[in-house]
């Protein structure tokens, strides 16, 4: 389960970051449950200097990262092209 301080789930959902799956866990856009426990783990080990760089862990992370970002960046197309729609509405 993923967990985060108000301001941080805030922050992520406003950068479009965040969904939710069938189960209605939140997991990050893009990634299963499992791999964003994986992924926030990682990053939280990464800020805190406890990862080791130039292995499979780093491969993981990168992998997510770019599979994350390209379905972030799909959310944001779709909103986008919605409030486009809505304002050629009006």
């Amino acid at each position: 389960m993923l967990e985060f301080q108000p301001r941080e789930r805030a922050y992520l959902s406003s950068i479009r970051a965040l969904s939710q799956d069938q189960d209605d866990n939140v997991v990050f856009v893009g990634m299963t449950l499992a791999e964003s426990v994986w992924y926030a783990h990682y990053v939280a080990q990464s800020y805190n200097g406890d990862v080791a760089r130039g292995d499979e862990a780093e491969a993981r992370y990168l992998a997510l990262h770019d599979q994350h970002e390209q379905a972030r960046r799909v959310v944001l197309a779709g909103e986008s092209l919605m409030q486009s729609l809505e304002t050629s509405v009006q």
